[in-house]
């Protein structure tokens, strides 16, 4: 079957290309998307040509080279339109699959970490959020939040909002930090208790943790100033969560004094692992499963920003690219 796929063959340049959709083996399920998100940090990172060359390519789906050219994304929902017999789905189901921007594919549907169903959301574009909501929950799974912490997020593209969200479940303060206007403005209407630039972040944690710095700090954003204030805001034995993706970029930071100093713990946190000795009680499905129950109770209609055609597809990543101040999550839709 004739499809067509996003590629970015070079930096700062994505452009549709005629694909194909074979015909499913027993294995395998076909399926035409009606919704995929555009990761804003990990997109625009290969986007910019700073993706890590000479690495895998993860997850399998995706094709060519992390420092381009790639065809990349991990966030589409759409319905199976066939079904291998041993695949275990049927016509018409909805599923969130990791496959890059494409309007119809073929996929392992008996892999558990490439295709899950999942619950008929109104409208079912919510459900690209999925996979941003089980990064958040790893990482709070990585970095529980006690009740009374005060609570650092760093970075409020979707995924910082995300972690905002839980972690205003048990924590005493949740201040948030962000460059953009626009994004703290919805995360104060969203429950956090303080929301503040970038260079305001040091008093504002100062004076919410009675001089004694955050108890968990989270780094969401991506950028190298976001992990040294995360580190520079943290208290003594604080935990500091790095969610953020760096790709190639260089990453310098100041250590002295505070890093050694205040004890502090440096936590890495990647979606593909349910950390802190979770493991194998939160295998992946797992994971995901609980992200997905959570995400209606996560204002998912209010992080949604841009809904973009396909057709129009290299317009999100310029919109992205120059404009980024005024999006939170930027969504492709098929249908």
């Amino acid at each position: 079957m004739d499809a067509t796929a996003l590629w970015i063959p070079r930096q700062g340049h994505a452009e549709l290309r005629p694909d194909t959709a074979a015909d499913p083996a027993p294995h395998e399920i076909r399926v035409r998307a009606i919704a995929s998100g555009i990761s804003t940090g990990t997109e625009l990172v290969l986007y910019h040509g700073l993706g890590p060359a000479g690495q895998a390519m993860t997850p399998s789906t995706c094709e060519g080279r992390w420092d381009l050219p790639v065809k990349y994304g991990y966030q589409s929902v759409g319905r199976v339109i066939d079904a291998g017999r041993d695949s275990g789905y049927r016509e018409g189901e909805l599923v969130f699959c990791r496959y890059p921007h494409q309007d119809v594919y073929t996929i392992d549907a008996t892999d558990p970490e490439l295709v899950y169903r999942i619950p008929e959301f109104d409208p079912p574009e919510i459900g690209v959020l999925g996979n941003n909501a089980d990064v958040a929950l790893t990482a709070l799974l990585d970095v529980p939040v006690r009740l009374g912490d005060v609570v650092v997020v760093v970075g409020l593209g979707i995924v910082g909002m995300f972690c905002a969200l839980l972690a205003r479940r048990t924590a005493g303060t949740l201040v948030v930090v962000d460059p953009f206007e626009y994004r703290r403005d919805i995360a104060l209407r969203l429950g956090a208790d303080v929301a503040v630039h970038p260079d305001d972040a040091a008093a504002a944690v100062a004076e919410a943790s009675e001089g004694r710095g955050s108890d968990v700090s989270i780094e969401a954003s991506g950028a190298a100033s976001g992990l040294q204030l995360a580190i520079d805001v943290s208290g003594l034995e604080a935990d500091v969560c790095v969610v953020g993706w760096y790709g190639a970029k260089q990453i310098p930071l100041v250590l002295a004094p505070q890093f050694y100093s205040q004890r502090l713990k440096l936590v890495s946190s990647s979606v593909l692992y349910a950390g802190s000795g979770l493991q194998p009680r939160w295998d992946l499905g797992r994971k995901l499963q609980a992200a997905l129950d959570l995400l209606p109770s996560m204002h998912p209609e209010e992080m949604i920003s841009h809904r973009i055609p396909f057709a129009q597809a290299p317009d999100a990543f310029t919109l992205l690219d120059e404009h980024l101040d005024q999006t939170l999550a930027v969504i492709l839709t098929y249908e």
